[in-house]
């Protein structure tokens, strides 16, 4: 039964537990055991730094549950498996979309992750299509890892709709048994008000994120980042100067006070009075 499957789906349980996702499932009103649909609000996505320094040792979950824990390698894994879950009529759909006001850093698998289950520019409505242009025309993607599309989505919280169904696939010949094949599909969740990804709401975006704006002179642009990576080195440099001279000062002055302690020191008569020049 599938509320039984939900309750035991490690896949599921190692997002939630992880505070990677919020989950919730739909039901058919006619039969309460068939989740007709889910929604999956994306909350981050954990790094390998934030995991620990050995990505191999197992981290246990919050509460009971069998398994008892799960590697880095199992938190990217479910990433997909979780996806695939179907009901018995093959018509279950996952509405994904992120959360508002929420800054997002991914890491370099999770773009693997996007290119699949996310959503194409086909299915954008127009007002969307107007809206990512211009994020396009103005996000700085020369200094950035984060595609564009996932940029605007993930800032902008917007929403998409993903569903998979098996299909026979073509064969060569008609006396071959046709290959059966999973096949997924994405579109647009047409009840999203398109208003707060409007062109005039990226403009607003990007005032409040000017870091990201892409520069008009590109030439420009690369002789402001050599100079701003050139004044924090030679402030790095004169920091380490500082604390250096600091160091030095400090030792004299501990040597100093190291001398005036030690007894050996303190008695100057035995050497009174001898001179170098007489020898």
């Amino acid at each position: 039964m599938e509320p039984e499957f939900w309750d035991k789906n490690p896949f599921k349980f190692i997002l939630v537990d992880t505070g990677s996702v919020s989950i919730k499932h739909f039901k058919d009103s006619n039969d309460l055991s068939l989740n007709t649909h889910s929604t999956i609000q994306v909350l981050k996505v954990m790094q390998p730094r934030h995991y620990g320094s050995n990505l191999n040792q197992p981290k246990k979950f919050s509460a009971p549950f069998d398994p008892t824990g799960y590697i880095y390698w199992d938190y990217i894994d479910v990433w997909t498996n979780v996806f695939w879950h179907q009901n018995n009529k093959f018509k279950h759909s996952w509405l994904i979309y992120f959360k508002n006001n929420t800054v997002y850093n991914f890491p370099n698998w999770f773009l693997q992750w996007w290119n699949f289950f996310g959503p194409t520019s086909q299915i954008y409505l127009e007002q969307v299509q107007q809206g990512f242009e211009q994020f396009n025309r103005m996000f700085n993607n020369q200094e950035s890892r984060i595609p564009a599309d996932l940029m605007y989505f993930s800032s902008f919280a917007l929403s998409w709709i993903f569903s998979w169904q098996y299909r026979y696939g073509k064969t060569e010949s008609s006396k071959q048994f046709p290959p059966l094949q999973g096949h997924a599909f994405v579109k647009w969740w047409t009840q999203f008000d398109t208003s707060k990804a409007a062109p005039d709401q990226v403009k607003n975006w990007f005032q409040a994120h000017p870091k990201f704006v892409k520069p008009t002179d590109p030439k420009t642009s690369l002789f402001l980042n050599q100079k701003s990576r050139l004044a924090a080195f030679l402030a790095s440099s004169k920091s380490k100067e500082k604390e250096e001279e600091g160091s030095s000062t400090k030792k004299e002055e501990s040597e100093s006070s190291e001398e005036n302690d030690d007894p050996f020191y303190q008695n100057e008569d035995d050497c009174f009075g001898i001179s170098l020049e007489d020898d």
